[in-house]
C-alpha cells in the first residue's frame, strides 16, 4: 500500500490476569469475545495517551490525503474467539481460536465522543505466524481472524491481533485490548433477561422456532445461535452474521445501559459473572470507571469499510478492503483533514 505512514509506537509490556471488562456491552462494543486487556487504570492510560501526543507528528499523508493528527484519543480493540472457556492458559495452538469478532472503539477524549470500527474476520492483510512462545517465524497475507490462532490463546494470540489490526489501520496505536469466548454469549444474554431482535435470516435448520420475520425474546441458547451461527443460517455469509452482531449488540447495549443506570453496582454483578470467561488488567472498579465514562460520552455510531467478497483457490472466503474506504474510516477516527 504506496503513500500510506505508518505510525509506530513503543508497546508496554501487556499483563493480563482473569477478570472481565464491562466497556464490552455497556459500550455497545462487541459481541462475545475472548479477554484480554492492556492498562492498570486511568492513570496508566492517560500516560499511554500522553506518550502517544508527545511523538505524533504535525501533519501526516494517509493514502495520498494530507492529515493532522487527533490528540487524545483512547482506542481499544475488542475480539470475539471462536473457541470455548478461553482463561489464557491454552498452550496449544489449535486451541487458540479464530477471531470471528473485531471491534475498534476509538474515544476522543477532547470532544467526548466514540466510534465504533467493526472489522471484517475475513479481512486479508499481513498476519504474523508465531510459535505458542511467541517466536517470530513468517509474515503472509491470509484472513485478519487467523492471527489470534497463532500463539498461545491467551496474551501472544491478542497481541498478534493488535499488530494486525494496527498494521491493517496504518499502523495505529491500540491502547487496550481484550477477548471473550463464544460460550460467554450466553451469560451475557441471561444478565440482560433475554434480547428482542426481529429475526431477518432462516434459522430453520438450527431452530425452526426462529423464523423469519418475527420478533422475539432470545433465549440463552438461540442468541449463541443469533451472534455465533453462520454455515447453516440464511445466505451462510459473514457479511449478514456481521449485521446479526450489530443488532443484537445494539439491543444489548440499551439493555445494559438502563440497568447501569439505575444501579451503578450492577456494573459489579455483571464483572463477577462474567469473571471465569475473561482475561483482564482491569478491576471491577476500573470497569465502573470506564462504564460511566462511556455513559456520558456521546455516540458517533459505526463505521463501515467497504470492499471486494471473494474466495481464494481453496474456497475460503476473503474480504478485501478498498483503500479509498479503508483510508476514509482511518481518517474519521484518528485524523483531522488539513
Amino acid at each position: 500500500m504506496s503513500g500510506q505512514y505508518q505510525l509506530r509506537k513503543k508497546k508496554k509490556k501487556r499483563v493480563m490476569r482473569r477478570g472481565a471488562s464491562l466497556l464490552v456491552f455497556l459500550a455497545c462494543i462487541t459481541a462475545a469475545s475472548s479477554w484480554a486487556y492492556r492498562a492498570v487504570d486511568q492513570k496508566d492510560i492517560y500516560q499511554a495517551s500522553d506518550f502517544q501526543d508527545s511523538n505524533m507528528p504535525d501533519t501526516v499523508e494517509i493514502n495520498g490525503i494530507k492529515c493532522r493528527p487527533k490528540t487524545r484519543l483512547k482506542t481499544y480493540l475488542f475480539m470475539g474467539i471462536d473457541t470455548e472457556s478461553t482463561d489464557g492458559s491454552e498452550t496449544e495452538q489449535s486451541a487458540a481460536g479464530q477471531c470471528d469478532v473485531l471491534r475498534l472503539v476509538v474515544i476522543d477524549q477532547n470532544e467526548d465522543t466514540y466510534a465504533v470500527l467493526p472489522i471484517n474476520r475475513d479481512t486479508i492483510t499481513e498476519v504474523k505466524s508465531l510459535k505458542d512462545d511467541g517466536t517470530y517465524i513468517a509474515t503472509s497475507e491470509v484472513q485478519i481472524a487467523l492471527a489470534h490462532a497463532n500463539g498461545d490463546g491467551g496474551t501472544v494470540s491478542c497481541e498478534n491481533t493488535v499488530d494486525a489490526v494496527s498494521n491493517l489501520l496504518y499502523g495505529q496505536y491500540i491502547d487496550g485490548y481484550a477477548a471473550l469466548s463464544m460460550d460467554a454469549i450466553s451469560v451475557l444474554n441471561h444478565l440482560a433477561g433475554g434480547v428482542t431482535v426481529t429475526i431477518e435470516d432462516d434459522f430453520s435448520k438450527v431452530d425452526p422456532s426462529m423464523k423469519t420475520g418475527e420478533t422475539i425474546t432470545l433465549t440463552d441458547k438461540q442468541a449463541v445461535y443469533y451472534v455465533r451461527g453462520r454455515m447453516n443460517v440464511g445466505d451462510g455469509t459473514n457479511e449478514s452474521r456481521m449485521r446479526r452482531q450489530e443488532q443484537y449488540l445494539n439491543a444489548l447495549s440499551e439493555i445494559f445501559r438502563k440497568k447501569f443506570a439505575e444501579d451503578e453496582s450492577y456494573v459489579q454483578e455483571v464483572y463477577n459473572a462474567l469473571e471465569d470467561y475473561m482475561v483482564t488488567m482491569l478491576s471491577g472498579n476500573d470497569c465502573s470507571r470506564l462504564a460511566k465514562a462511556m455513559m456520558e460520552n456521546e455516540p458517533l455510531g459505526t463505521l463501515e469499510i467497504e470492499g471486494e467478497i471473494s474466495e481464494d483457490y481453496l474456497g475460503y472466503s476473503q474480504f478485501i478492503p478498498d483503500e479509498d474506504s479503508l483510508a476514509d474510516a482511518v481518517i474519521r477516527l484518528f485524523y483531522n483533514r488539513t
